[in-house]
């Protein structure tokens, strides 16, 4: 009876397992990251996620996630698990409840380098008012895609609408601290051949804090993407600028550098990135 209540046992897990799919994703890097404070570090990241994706016999889609981090700046170690999160998904469009970011954080500029050099941190400084949230909904119709996100404890929400038509997004998201200060982004990006540009300006009700910023990237011959990033705020002394180059060198391998400056400080790196 214990034999057959053992097996029993393990047959009902192992269909429990073979309902959902599981898969394991991530990224790794390692590089020289340059600062004119007199400081040049050898840095190595890994980022590991797990990823189990079902559906119910209802329709409606779920998919848990959480990661596992770790970093090395010379001999100084880091390292953590992320939280996760659990999402449903049907024809309400996706609901996330754990780990997520604000829906003002949607709008916003890349940065550039392998492991980036914090350039499009000055264009983005007045996008959000509050933290991270706990509670996030997207729904998409046609060209118009809706974001909103909220903390549940302090009640605390942002919303971000974007719409596209070709070559062309436009975004705007508002963003608030219950009972106190709130933010207003817009951005609006498009492309033509290879090239492509965004921009994208902040207000927040906080002085100090409105910014705004642009990037521009091209492909050139021999360094695969070339971007370049600009941005200000209120609070900076010096507006920030920083460009870098992305090759791709196959195997999930890519080759990536930048040279800039964040608020007058000179700053670069240099490295490999993987995905895998």
């Amino acid at each position: 009876m214990k034999k057959i209540l053992l097996a029993t046992t393990a047959l009902v897990a192992t269909t429990g397992f073979a309902a959902a799919e599981m898969t394991w994703s991530g990224s790794a890097n390692v590089g020289l990251k340059y600062s004119d404070n007199g400081t040049t570090t050898l840095h190595e990241e890994i980022d590991l996620g797990m990823t189990a994706t079902g559906e119910t016999d209802g329709g409606i889609g779920w998919k848990v996630e959480m990661g596992l981090d770790s970093s090395n700046a010379d001999s100084t170690p880091d390292g953590g698990a992320d939280v996760g999160s659990v999402h449903l998904s049907g024809d309400f469009g996706t609901i996330k409840v754990g780990n997520v970011s604000s829906a003002g954080t949607s709008i916003g500029l890349p940065d550039v380098g392998f492991d980036t050099i914090g350039i499009d941190d000055a264009a983005e400084m007045g996008r959000t008012a509050g933290g991270g949230h706990n509670l996030r909904w997207n729904y998409s119709m046609d060209d118009i895609a809706l974001d909103v996100s909220t903390d549940t404890v302090d009640d605390d929400m942002a919303v971000a609408v974007k719409w596209s038509s070709g070559s062309l997004a436009i975004g705007i998201s508002q963003s608030a601290i219950s009972g106190g200060a709130s933010a207003t982004a817009a951005s609006i990006g498009t492309s033509v051949g290879g090239f492509a540009v965004n921009v994208m300006a902040a207000n927040h009700q906080t002085a100090g804090l409105d910014s705004v910023g642009l990037s521009a990237s091209m492909p050139v011959d021999g360094l695969g993407t070339v971007t370049f990033v600009t941005g200000s705020n209120d609070t900076d002394a010096k507006s920030s600028w920083g460009l870098g180059f992305s090759k791709a060198l196959g195997g999930g391998a890519t080759l990536a550098g930048a040279y800039g400056s964040a608020n007058g400080n000179d700053v670069a790196d240099l490295g490999i990135g993987f995905s895998f």
